[in-house]
């Protein structure tokens, strides 16, 4: 497990640079924190580490997906998930037959760990505030 803990968001801004130029396809990040802790903040410098623009909370759509120079980057939100049948209408599982994928899922843990390919990276990601700093955020990454 990595621990890593920032105070602003410029400091936040560079750990997901950071991050993000380590990922390697086909890859899921599964996403894990409080409502408002910041995990589509880190979907967004994630994506514009990597090269894409305008990344927006997919809670009410469940699914984007951003074409970047080097293969698309699909953000899922499992939130608002109340049936097998809203994850099909989100094109979901054909995500996960992409040998280039790029998957980030926030809210993963309302799918059981066995639904992600076994032969992709598999990294979680909790994030949460840091106590007492209003912008700063503590994450750990483990990978599964």
């Amino acid at each position: 497990m990595e621990k890593s803990e920032w105070k602003n968001l410029s400091e936040g801004r560079a750990w997901a640079e950071k991050f993000a130029a380590r990922l390697k396809r086909p890859c899921v990040v599964l996403l894990s924190g409080e409502m408002g802790a910041g995990k589509t903040q880190l979907v967004r410098w994630w994506t514009e580490a990597l090269g894409g623009h305008t990344v927006a909370s997919p809670t009410f759509a469940i699914h984007h997906s951003y074409a970047l120079p080097a293969g698309n980057v699909d953000h899922v939100d499992l939130y608002r998930l109340t049936s097998d049948a809203d994850l099909e209408s989100s094109g979901f599982w054909d995500l996960l037959v992409n040998d280039q994928a790029l998957l980030f899922v926030e809210w993963a843990d309302r799918l059981p760990g066995n639904v992600w390919p076994a032969a992709w990276t598999r990294l979680k990601v909790r994030i949460e505030p840091l106590p007492g700093v209003a912008e700063g955020r503590r994450v750990e990454v483990t990978e599964l």
